[in-house]
């Protein structure tokens, strides 16, 4: 019983300090391209909004590239539920990403998460 106790208060500590974590901004927008309705599989992932002074804007991400790759986990073919947690970054933590221009280039960035303005 005791160790049941322990276990839960170490699972609530941890949970609060979670849920405390002030979120990260990267500072961009996207289009979604997917199929199905409550929990789509992406197709595609293009950025359409880069806030000036931003973590995106300070990596040269523009309006028209493609994120391909969030933590190396491929974009087109996964499920939004198991993108969006991977994309969830608290204040001062990275967020790697791989994108596809337009012309086709590919680069890599790593952003760090900054509180919103």
């Amino acid at each position: 019983m005791k160790k049941l106790l322990v276990c839960c208060l170490l699972v609530a500590a941890w949970t609060f300090q979670l849920w405390a974590q002030e979120k990260g901004w990267f500072g961009f927008g996207t289009a979604i391209r997917g199929t199905g309705l409550f929990n789509p599989t992406i197709l595609s992932a293009t950025v359409d909004s880069v806030e000036p002074k931003s973590p995106a804007a300070d990596k040269s991400i523009a309006v028209g590239d493609e994120i391909i790759q969030v933590e190396n986990t491929d974009v087109p073919g996964h499920k939004a539920s198991e993108l969006k947690p991977l994309m969830q970054k608290a204040v001062g933590e990275p967020l790697h990403l791989r994108l596809k221009k337009p012309n086709g280039e590919t680069y890599s960035v790593t952003l760090i998460a900054a509180k919103r303005p």
